[in-house]
């Protein structure tokens, strides 16, 4: 067993695929197969599936993920506190986004810092990013809820509320804030049910006896905001992912705020190594956060 075995089947755990795998260690797909083979041979166990839908981990797979991704973590958190500055100059890390307009100042910065560590990042809503740090496949999400998840480590950045979004022309553009009511019979334009947006938006209403039901449902922000600017209907959306979009304007719910937090979240026993622990601290430096473990700050 060597870490070239250990990065390769990090690497397919990750992608699902050997191609994928290989493109994103630099490598040609036969060096992968062969990796993973010399690696399941060391182990005395098989680790992957091949299945319709791509490569899923075996149960032995899946036990061993989580070591193996601690173990090169450690590896280059060694490395980083025996050289002088304490720097990371090379690695791995998985990022996993519901929010971008949120993390960029953070990758600006990291990336800055540590112009060595090979990033993977892949967008998704907030539930599927909760899920991703649970099997491995994410080191760090940025995600957001309403409360720090108690199975993770969640470093709390920023708060940020639900807007409507209307498009020119609409009797509410220009208008600052609209009453809960107004929107009962409005054509709504909604993310898809695991969006954390949707849900917030969703149980303000609920809460205010105001039963909403979905003119058309897509999968992004973007798409949302196509939608609401071409007057499909109206759309939501969370402050801080407003943009500069002249063809729309935000109002707030103003006797139905629907508020939650950005986190950074993370698996508690990486979150003090290596890469996962720089770009949490490259976070609190940009936002200022307190670190939230357990949902208490330490």
């Amino acid at each position: 067993m060597n870490f070239a075995q250990l990065r390769a089947f990090q690497a397919i755990a990750t992608h699902r695929t050997f191609s994928e795998a290989a493109q994103a260690l630099g490598v040609s797909q036969p060096a992968i197969t062969q990796h993973v083979k010399a690696l399941e041979e060391a182990v005395g166990a098989r680790l992957f599936l091949r299945t319709g839908a791509g490569i899923e981990l075996t149960p032995d797979g899946r036990d061993l993920l989580p070591r193996v991704r601690q173990v090169m973590l450690m590896l280059d958190d060694i490395g980083a506190r025996m050289d002088e500055g304490r720097a990371l100059s090379t690695g791995y890390l998985a990022l996993g986004l519901c929010a971008p307009y949120v993390a960029m100042p953070i990758l600006q910065r990291f990336t800055t810092l540590h112009p060595g560590i090979r990033l993977d990042v892949r967008l998704e809503n907030s539930s599927v990013l909760l899920d991703l740090v649970a099997q491995h496949r994410v080191d760090v999400a940025i995600a957001t809820l309403q409360a720090p998840h108690p199975d993770f480590a969640c470093d709390r950045l920023l708060s940020q509320e639900v807007l409507v979004l209307v498009h020119e022309g609409h009797p509410w553009w220009g208008r600052d804030k609209i009453e809960v009511a107004e929107l009962r019979g409005q054509r709504l334009v909604l993310r898809e049910a695991g969006s954390m947006t949707r849900h917030l938006f969703e149980g303000a209403l609920a809460a205010r006896g105001v039963p909403i039901s979905p003119h058309l449902v897509l999968g992004s922000r973007e798409a949302v905001k196509e939608a609401v600017a071409a007057k499909i209907g109206l759309g939501i959306v969370l402050n801080r992912e407003l943009g500069c979009d002249p063809r729309l304007h935000a109002v707030a719910i103003a006797d139905a705020p629907a508020r939650a937090d950005e986190y950074l979240v993370t698996r508690r026993e990486t979150r003090p190594l290596g890469a996962v622990a720089a770009f949490a601290t490259a976070a609190r430096t940009v936002f200022g956060a307190p670190v939230v473990t357990d949902g208490q700050p330490t």
